[in-house]
């Protein structure tokens, strides 16, 4: 085996350890709800258990994205495909999260939609489909401070077009071949909370390559990003 490949072997074996082990521990912490004599320790909203409970969470999301990360570079992903797709009831799952990434803008950032009307429905997973759009709209939310970000679903001869647009802090022509890398990042301050470990981008590529689509971009640094995928009809 190429050491290439025992590496991303490594990778897989790890993250589906880590994250079983984090399962396990988020299942004994919800467990604690059902302990009579618990109740000082459950309801207030800095209770060990709940800290508990906000420690592990971000820590399933990073494993989540390590996990998926791993299936793509050992081929492991694959899809649930279903026929007869509804987008606009994958669209409108969707939104109640990118409203919720909303609010927690505190109005500095509008949420705006705009979607075709009489889109088709299309053969796809929609669990990763909308995996997809959300992790450009996390993006999207993440680096964006004042303005706007919009979501716009269109219908294309032989495609959906889907576009996630932002205005914020875009990205540098020097910086752009870096975005689908992954373990990379734009940001040049490394004590920046929004830096990750730049796995979402490459993520979504490749569900939309195995969907048989195309991912691209646009940006233009302190003016904003808009990330486009398609989905064939």
């Amino acid at each position: 085996m190429e050491p290439e490949n025992k590496q991303n072997e490594f990778l897989y074996k790890m993250s589906v350890t880590l994250r079983g082990g984090l399962v396990h521990a988020l299942k004994y912490v919800n467990e604690l709800n059902q302990i009579e004599g618990l109740e000082e320790y459950i309801d207030p909203s800095n209770s060990p258990i709940e800290n508990a409970k906000a420690a592990i969470m971000p820590l399933m999301a990073q494993i989540n994205d390590f996990q998926d990360y791993a299936e793509t570079v050992t081929d492991r992903m694959e899809l649930s495909l279903e026929d007869d797709v509804d987008i606009y009831a994958l669209l409108d799952s969707v939104m109640v999260i990118a409203d919720q990434l909303a609010v927690e803008k505190d109005g500095e950032v509008a949420l705006e939609e705009d979607f075709a009307e009489d889109l088709p429905t299309i053969e796809a997973d929609p669990t990763r489909l909308s995996q997809a759009l959300l992790n450009l709209i996390h993006n999207a939310f993440k680096f964006t401070d004042k303005g706007y970000v919009t979501i716009r679903v269109t219908r294309e001869r032989e495609n959906i077009l889907f576009e996630v647009r932002d205005t914020g802090i875009g990205i540098s022509a020097e910086n752009q071949e870096l975005v689908f890398e992954p373990f990379e990042t734009i940001l040049a301050d490394k004590d920046d909370p929004r830096l990750g470990f730049g796995l979402g981008l490459k993520i979504v590529e490749h569900i939309i390559d195995l969907h048989d689509g195309e991912t691209w971009f646009k940006s233009e640094k302190g003016i904003g990003s808009s990330f486009f995928f398609t989905i064939p009809i």
